[in-house]
């Protein structure tokens, strides 16, 4: 079994706490031990927090890289921003000796140094590399056969691809491989790799977000999936709520909506809890399931 500290970060604990719940509840049955940690701060924010003061940012990171390395576990996280965040800062502090000299004096001032030593994973990529997927299909009780399942990698998992080496960022499979490992039927969709659209959200510009909403789902139901997964509480959140809202603009999203999964509900599925158990009622966009 994999032991790793459990990054939450800030949105799960807030908005989806039955993904958290269900990471603690399900993974250990698949080969992954979770630490929880209270010491963790935000990542923080890749997008605003980075481009408005990258120093913040980077000590910000480092402090909770140094908290992992103080505990000699690697990180686990569920959030695909969180992912970015801390891999990004573990990379360039790693590889950049007067940069790591330049924070490390700044979390002197906590008692804290950043000394390089340990990993940072999201889930899918545990699944990937230490899990191993063709294993973890071995794992499951109660495969997800039938359902036609349409998955969203999400940006921030999947580039910078020369730091995060995780999949390809123009052609990805893994997330598909991920669903067929499930049992399930993983769907091909023209828009795959574009951005769900919140950092158009963040900036304010609320026509292209609707915009990139109705591309993603629309693309999804026109090839045939019954269900949009994802490993990003952004990404669910913006399919999720995000269908209700951008259907002021978008007639057709007001009906035939696509139910949203988290990657660790999928999992959860596949090892026998049903949607009551997987907090199912708690999501915007609950359509029927017949699993």
């Amino acid at each position: 079994m994999g032991k790793y500290l459990f990054f939450k970060g800030c949105t799960i604990p807030a908005k989806l706490p039955n993904v958290e719940r269900l990471a603690l509840d399900v993974l250990p049955e698949i080969g992954i031990e979770l630490v929880e940690e209270e010491g963790f701060s935000c990542c923080p924010d890749p997008i605003q927090l980075q481009g408005a003061n990258h120093s913040f940012w980077l000590a910000t990171a480092a402090r909770n890289l140094a908290i992992a390395e103080e505990k000699g576990l690697n990180i686990m996280t569920l959030c695909n921003g969180c992912l970015n965040t801390l891999a990004i800062a573990n990379h360039k502090l790693k590889e950049n000796a007067e940069l790591r000299d330049a924070i490390n004096k700044i979390l002197s001032g906590i008692g804290k140094e950043f000394k390089g030593t340990i990993e940072v994973k999201h889930l899918l990529q545990v699944l990937k590399e230490d899990v191993k997927l063709d294993a973890l299909k071995n794992k499951i009780k109660k495969p997800l056969t039938g359902l036609k399942i349409a998955g969203h990698p999400g940006c921030h998992l999947l580039m910078p691809d020369e730091i995060l080496k995780f999949d390809d960022p123009t052609d990805p499979i893994i997330y598909d491989k991920f669903i067929e490992a499930l049992g399930a039927t993983a769907v091909d969709y023209l828009s795959k790799i574009d951005c769900c659209g919140v950092s158009l959200a963040l900036v304010g510009n609320k026509e292209g977000n609707n915009k990139a909403i109705h591309t993603k789902i629309a693309d999804v139901k026109s090839a045939g999936a019954q269900i949009l997964s994802t490993g990003c509480p952004f990404c669910f959140t913006q399919f999720d709520m995000g269908q209700i809202t951008a259907s002021r603009e978008y007639a057709d999203l007001k009906e035939n909506r696509i139910p949203i999964l988290y990657s660790v509900e999928l999992i959860a599925l596949a090892m026998g809890r049903s949607l009551d158990d997987i907090g199912y009622k708690t999501h915007k966009i609950k359509p029927a399931l017949s699993i």
